[in-house]
């Protein structure tokens, strides 16, 4: 996970921009040939508020990516038989949905482990033209499985993005 101190390659933490958490179920019978996806359509990317209220200009920003993501289950299923979890972000409309460009946070080789709670690992994607110049982005939750899924997964989606600036 990204550091809240400042570091060389990541500059000054501008602020953070915490999204509210989303409740979701993934349903069994996925199977490895094709991913699942839960979408939410039009998120606030609320960055024109957080700008406002951290007291920087847009022109300040140099970076926005991933901060913290978790999916956590809430049945206390684990999520052994999924092989890869994605949060994809890219602008509403977009055809066809996010894409591999478009990916956000990731974590995989999770098939066979018996983890209840999934950090997910930011990229190293900037997405400061989404979220500085859009005020909805579309949301995917993307799973792959590693098998054929033999039960429902009901979990929740924690996720936060952050900006940053004098990049060195």
């Amino acid at each position: 996970m990204l550091s809240a101190c400042k570091r060389q390659d990541l500059g000054d933490l501008l602020f953070e921009v915490t999204y509210p958490v989303t409740e979701f179920v993934v349903l069994g019978g996925q199977t490895s040939v094709v991913s699942s996806v839960v979408a939410q359509n039009s998120v606030q990317t609320s960055f024109f508020t957080a700008i406002s209220d951290a007291g920087v200009r847009a022109e300040d920003i140099d970076l926005v990516g991933g901060y913290r993501a978790r999916v956590v289950s809430l049945t206390n299923d684990d999520f052994g038989e999924m092989e890869r979890i994605e949060i994809r972000v890219c602008p509403v409309g977009t055809p066809g949905g996010c894409s591999q460009r478009d990916i956000l946070f990731s974590q995989d080789d999770l098939f066979r482990r018996r983890q209840q709670t999934v950090d997910l690992s930011p990229s190293l994607i900037n997405f400061r033209e989404l979220f500085v110049g859009s005020d909805n982005m579309r949301v995917e939750l993307v799973f792959f499985a590693g098998i054929t899924t033999s039960r429902n997964l009901e979990a929740r989606l924690e996720w936060s993005v952050a900006a940053f600036g004098n990049l060195e």
